[in-house]
């Protein structure tokens, strides 16, 4: 396995790690009931993704690197939660579309069923 590939999932990874952390820090933020099960909607396929990109890391023989993407400081750094809200939307876009453009590329079936796990969890 190529180590760009390798890179490639590290960085989603760490963006999806970054997803996870948005969407418990906002948690901590509100008590509306239909805002916490969005967040907890989101949370749930954020985690889900993170859980099925270790697996890809591992079975390729790379160990996840633990770190967590910018996205987390930009997404807090936004007060209002419905902005948040369209800022966690276009990085949920970015990361479908980086899964839309390698996958052509990728070979392994298991490798593809992973990554298509994925793509449908982020649209």
């Amino acid at each position: 396995m190529s180590d760009d590939l390798i890179h490639w999932l590290q960085t989603l990874m760490r963006a999806e790690r970054a997803g996870a952390r948005v969407m418990l820090d906002s948690l901590r933020q509100t008590d509306e009931p239909i805002v916490r099960q969005r967040l907890e909607r989101l949370h749930e396929g954020e985690a889900e993704s993170c859980r099925r990109l270790r697996r890809c890391l591992e079975h390729l023989g790379a160990k996840p690197d633990g770190g967590v993407g910018d996205f987390h400081a930009s997404a807090m750094a936004i007060e209002d939660l419905e902005l948040r809200f369209d800022f966690i939307g276009r990085g949920q876009r970015w990361v479908a579309r980086q899964i839309t453009q390698r996958l052509p590329e990728i070979d392994e079936p298991w490798l593809r069923e992973e990554l298509e796990a994925v793509l449908r969890l982020h649209q």
